[in-house]
């Protein structure tokens, strides 16, 4: 049986793309297909991303994953102690991918025909040219987005998210008509909007 400590360590190495881990920390030996992946730091999890990804999971009739990466753009590197934290909190019966890929150009050549469940901030950072690497553009990222088959589903937020999306900035970007929205079919805590990227 493979045990949680030695795939970290794996995956701190390079030896390892990502494992897939439960609440016990119980290495699952299983494949990430067909997959909804809401990725975050899930300090800690809570109903409100349960509420996203089931729903998104129905919806789109995919199998429901968390992602956590130990690497994050915006955040310092999760250390083994506090994964397992993070980790004992979710259900038994919750399956949580563990990478080292904290961009969605990673995630997506991880996980090809996925649609990847984020929130409305994550989509601004997304669209924010800062998060990319040296000579990359948003065109190339949404390229390689489908290229590998894979979708964006976003929540809105109530609070700053406009009738028709437009405080995301798409304006002048080759791949606007690709950013479809879904009205009202969705609600939780901040969120009352699902809108599909990539379509």
């Amino acid at each position: 049986m493979k045990s949680f400590i030695d795939q970290i360590k794996l995956l701190s190495y390079g030896e390892l793309d990502y494992f897939i881990v439960d609440s016990n920390l119980k290495v699952l030996d299983c494949v990430v297909e067909n997959a909804a992946i809401l990725s975050g730091s899930f300090n800690p999890i809570h109903h409100g991303h349960r509420k996203l990804l089931d729903y998104c999971s129905k919806k789109y009739d995919k199998n429901k994953y968390y992602e956590i990466s130990l690497l994050n753009v915006d955040k310092p590197e999760i250390v083994s102690d506090d994964l397992s934290t993070r980790l004992k909190k979710f259900s038994e019966d919750e399956k949580i991918i563990i990478t080292k890929s904290s961009k969605f150009v990673e995630k997506a050549t991880l996980f090809p025909n996925s649609y990847f469940v984020i929130g409305y901030d994550t989509g601004l950072r997304i669209l924010d040219e800062s998060y990319l690497n040296k000579g990359e553009s948003l065109d190339d990222l949404f390229s390689l987005i489908d290229q590998k088959k894979c979708k964006f589903i976003v929540a809105g937020r109530i609070d700053v998210t406009g009738k028709e999306f437009d405080n995301l900035k798409l304006e002048n970007l080759s791949f606007t008509e690709s950013f479809k929205r879904l009205s009202n079919e969705f609600e939780f805590h901040s969120s009352d909007t699902i809108f599909l990227f990539g379509v």
